[in-house]
Order: C-alpha cells, then structure tokens, then sequence
C-alpha cells in the first residue's frame, strides 16, 4: 500500500474513533483487538469498523444471567438453573459495583451469561469484539467463553488468573461462526486454575484441624460434607489426616465435634486414615483412642492393621489397579516405630507408599531432627516410598530429594516431602485443605490448596508464591502388574482311624 493510501486509511481510522462517538452515542469503534486487526490488515485491503455498542446495562439488546454447573465449560447450550439477574443485580452493573452481583457455589463452577441481540444488519464476515471487566477469588482462573454453532458447544476465546483486584477478558469472533437469529452467548466462569489437563482420581487431605474442632465446628463440617459432595465429581478415593485433629486432647467435646464431622466421610464411604498429634495426647491417648482407635477402623476393608490402638496404622488402597500402602505414625516417633514402619514398607513393597506423620517438616522447608531420623532410617532404604506428608509446624513447605537407590550414578526414585497447616489463617485455618489430582497418562499428582469454606483456591498469593500451594508431583503411577499361574494345586483329606483299620487313600 502507498504512503498516502495508508495515510488516508490512518486518518479515515482516527475520523471514525473520534467523531462517530460524538454524534451516534449508541455506537462505538471495536476495541484494541480489533483496532490491532485494522492496522495490520492494510496489506490485505480489510479494515473493520463497528457502530453498535450493547451493554449490560441495557435490557434492550442483552440479557444477564448467572448459574453454576459441575462442569467447566458447561455441557449444553442452556444449562438447567440459569436465572435472570435480579433488579438489584442489574442496577449494579449500572452502578460497576461487581461486588453487589456476585454468584458463589462450593460444588460447582459458577458463570454469568450474557445473551446478545445484535441488528439485523449483522453479516456472517462481521467480526465482533468482546470485553468483560470483573472479578474472582485470588488464584482462580476465569474464561470467556462464546457458543459455537457449528461445534455446539463452548468455545473459550481467554482467561486470566485472577487477584484480589478487578481485571478483564478480551475476545474476537467471527458472526459467521457465533451469531444466530441475531443473537450470541458469551458467559464468564469460573474455572480450576491448574486442571485444563484431565485426571482419573482424587486424594484429599486434612491437617491440624484443632481449633476447627475446638472454636469453629461449622467449618469442620463445611470440609467434610464438601468433600462428601465432591466425592463423585472429583472421583475421591482417599483422605489423609495428618494430626492434631483437636486442640486439647483431654476435652471431651472437642472430640465429639471431630467424630461427628469425620463421620460424615464413613457415610460418604470415603476410605481415610488419622494419626495423633501432639495436642491430641492428652490423658495417654484416653480419648484419642476412644474416638479415633482400632475399634473405628478394624471393619473396613482398607484398613490394613494398627499399631498401639491405631496410634500407628496403615491403610491398603488399590484404585484402576494402581496399589497403594499408606502409612501412619503419630507424634514422637521412636526407634520401636520406625521398625514397626520398615516391617510394612518391606511387606509391601510392591506398593507404591505414602508416608503421613505429623512432625517432619519445619515451616522453612528442612526437616526437623526427628524427621531426618525418619528420612535415613525409613525414607532412604525403602525404595517405594515417594512422598511424606505432614503437618504440625504452621505454613507451607516443600523438599524434594532425588534417591540412588542402586547407587549407580542415576537418579532411581524422587520423594516429595510435604508441609501443610494453615491453622494461623483467620478462623483457625479458613477452611484449606490439599486436593491431590492424580493423572495416570502423564504419571503426576497436581497438588491445589482449596477452602470449600471460602471458596478459593491458594491461601497464599499464586503470583508471589507460584509453588507454594500449588505444583505437580511427577510419581509412577502407572497400573501395577499382577498375574496368577499355577503349576499344581493339592488338597489332602484326612479321616479318623476306625480301630485297626487305616481308610484307604483314593487319589482323585
């Protein structure tokens, strides 16, 4: 294109953005993207200009809805539930107070809609730009998405990780592909920041649960039936807690708070394992044992065998034919326990093993003494060993060691050793657990920190701290093989002798 022709097509641009506002307020020039479109099509002899504007604020043209689905994006063009915005609601957008039409859920995966009228003199090579200002939970990913028709189903044209200030979302379509009768669909939902990629199952876990059991039992049984809720959505197949389930251990009705709310994941049917911390010893473990002892795990067909009345334990778990061994140890681990752990790890050492304690790590990511004594005498020799959880200490760390077990000069096994308590947040802890995403396909373990409480995921800023709530474990996990073959099988029959006569032997 010549300079002048391009000067020409520069000036006719800034004629259209300046002056067409001015004299037709219901109209209005595309935004950046398509302005970038503009600029950079001259070679190709396209431009785009657009004079019509729909709001939010105008029922006219747009309709505003809200909902929450299992699913992100929605399965169906128009998910069962949606419901208008209210009056107030749509006075807020008028307002820009987003605070004011806010949509929660804890189960599911809450969106606004936004239905669109555009003219009649929309044509199929029109392009429409699309922009949303808002906001989200600090950590949480959001997405626009648009309805495709010839896909039929949810198309996500960007998104964002969000903070704790207000942010947008831009996107370009073609009407062609979107528009329909006049009208596109565009919603904004709310989506789990690290699992754009699938995964099979699901493990949770809890620690240091006192000052729930003690000062907040709402929340404790916030965790426990969102976990129950969840357990099909997210496929759950375990959970681990890793001490301190009360604050004072000789307090009865701390531990009737902790039992009835735990319960709630025997009625779910959700397989989990406890250990005692260090405030839950109270009078030799009385109510510990009371409440949390064998005689509450003996009968469940995952519970493998106690040790000091469930003060130790461990847990066989087998899920698509990957098998586990989880193994507990409460506070103050001896030399006695340690061996008791080897005896375990080496009879099952076929299974992959997870290790749950509650003194290990410390808050700055090293382990204490008594973890350094578990690490050389439990960790290090056993080879199926890949993680240890604990709690105890208040923050969030990780240590990860890579092993020669062979000792040939090559990395043979990594183990992830975990610290998580957040019982300094408000509230005794605000509700955040560990949910462990495992992936058979890509042999990992997504780790996210969640509150079912409230709602959202990271209690640390992602931003500042990127691995602190949030990282992936790379573990085998791949189906472990079994076989059966035979070579003979005996059964002998023995009769009683009848005086002096010997029954004879018939062989079958």
């Amino acid at each position: 294109m010549e300079k002048n022709q391009r000067g020409k097509m520069v000036l006719l641009l800034f004629v259209i953005t300046i002056f067409i506002p001015m004299f037709f307020p219901s109209t209005h020039v595309v935004s950046h993207s398509i302005t970038t479109s503009i600029q950079s099509e001259y070679s190709a002899a396209q431009s785009y200009y657009h004079t019509h504007r729909y709001l939010s604020t105008n029922k006219k043209h747009m309709i505003v809805s809200e909902n929450a689905t299992k699913t992100e994006p929605p399965e169906q063009f128009r998910p069962f539930g949606e419901q208008e915005f209210s009056k107030e609601k749509y006075h807020s957008l008028l307002q820009e107070n987003s605070i004011e039409n806010e949509t929660h859920s804890v189960s599911k995966f809450p969106y606004h809609r936004f239905d669109v009228k555009v003219g009649n003199d929309i044509h199929p090579s029109d392009m429409l730009s699309l922009h949303w200002e808002g906001k989200s939970l600090s950590g949480r990913q959001v997405t626009m998405y648009v309805w495709n028709l010839d896909k039929k189903k949810w198309v996500a044209v960007d998104q964002k990780i969000a903070d704790s200030s207000a942010f947008e979302l831009n996107g370009t379509i073609l009407a062609d592909e979107y528009v329909e009768n006049q009208k596109v669909s565009v919603i904004v939902q709310d989506q789990i920041f690290t699992l754009t990629k699938s995964y099979d199952y699901s493990f949770v876990w809890l620690s240091d649960t006192q000052y729930y059991a003690q000062d907040y039992p709402a929340i404790f049984k916030s965790i426990t039936e969102w976990i129950a809720q969840n357990k099909d959505v997210m496929n759950i197949k375990y959970l681990f807690h890793t001490g301190d389930i009360v604050n004072k251990g000789d307090d009865e009705k701390q531990w009737l708070n902790a039992s009835a709310h735990m319960n709630t994941l025997d009625v779910a049917k959700i397989p989990y394992g406890v250990l005692p911390g260090n405030h839950d010893e109270g009078k030799q473990l009385e109510y510990y044992t009371r409440y949390f002892g064998k005689s509450r795990f003996e009968n469940k067909r995952y519970y493998g065998d106690s040790y000091e009345n469930n003060r130790g334990h461990y847990d066989l778990i087998s899920v698509d034919g990957k098998d586990y061994v989880f193994v507990y140890m409460g506070w103050d681990v001896e030399e006695k326990d340690i061996v008791w752990m080897n005896e375990v790890l080496e009879r099952y050492s076929d299974r992959t093993a997870i290790l749950s304690l509650h003194r290990y790590l410390e808050k700055n990511g090293k382990r204490s003494r008594e973890g350094n004594a578990i690490y050389e005498k439990v960790v290090v020799p056993n080879q199926n060993v890949v993680a240890v959880l604990c709690g105890h200490y208040h923050g969030s760390s990780l240590k990860v060691d890579e092993i020669d077990d062979n000792q040939d000069g090559s990395i043979d096994r990594t183990v992830y050793q975990i610290l998580a308590d957040y019982q300094k947040a408000p509230n005794g802890g605000d509700g955040f657990i560990r949910l462990l995403h495992i992936d058979k396909e890509t042999n990992t373990i997504d780790v996210q920190t969640y509150s079912p409480y409230v709602n959202q995921y990271s209690y640390y800023d992602p931003m500042k701290h990127p691995n602190k709530d949030q990282f992936t474990m790379n573990i085998d996990l791949q189906q472990s093989k079994k076989m059966i073959s035979t070579t003979t099988f005996e059964l002998n029959v023995y009769k009683k002798i009848d005086g002096y006569k010997v029954a004879k032997l018939t062989v079958n």
